[in-house]
């Protein structure tokens, strides 16, 4: 990605190191709000479980009301994240890299819905983009 390249091409250092361009780049507000994202709090609400970043009581209660107590599709409706939504795209590079983004994000939420609810089960689905708005990341109870 151009950033990444251009930041290496100028460091002194060789090559790319995390904390050089961390600390160059991130600011302690970035990296609080990706953490959010990437290992997500959790709202138990009506039997389901519900990105904690994305929770609203009166969506979920009008959703369940046009899917008829589907909780499943209640959950697959309003767990959904689609990456473009939180990251500007101005690069084809950058668009390149957000399938493979998804699946690492995809692993992190795994890991911590597990964490929070050891005896329930979950999947998270991912998408590529391909056919849908970008690369999207959807959260349901199994």
């Amino acid at each position: 990605m151009p950033q990444l390249s251009e930041w290496v091409t100028g460091a002194e250092a060789d090559g790319y190191h995390l904390q050089g361009f961390m600390s160059a780049n991130v600011s302690v507000a970035e990296a609080a709000a990706l953490v959010d994202l990437y290992w997500p709090k959790f709202v138990e609400y009506r039997d389901c479980v519900f990105l904690g970043f994305k929770f609203d009581r009166h969506a979920i209660d009008d959703w369940y009301g046009r899917l008829q107590g589907d909780s499943r599709a209640v959950e697959s409706v309003l767990n959904h994240v689609h990456l473009w939504d939180y990251f500007v795209i101005t690069l084809e590079s950058e668009y390149a890299a957000l399938p493979e983004l998804a699946e690492n994000i995809a692993v992190m939420w795994r890991a911590a819905v597990q964490a929070a609810f050891p005896d329930r089960e979950f999947e998270i689905a991912v998408s590529d983009g391909s056919g849908d708005y970008g690369p999207t990341l959807r959260l349901t109870g199994r």
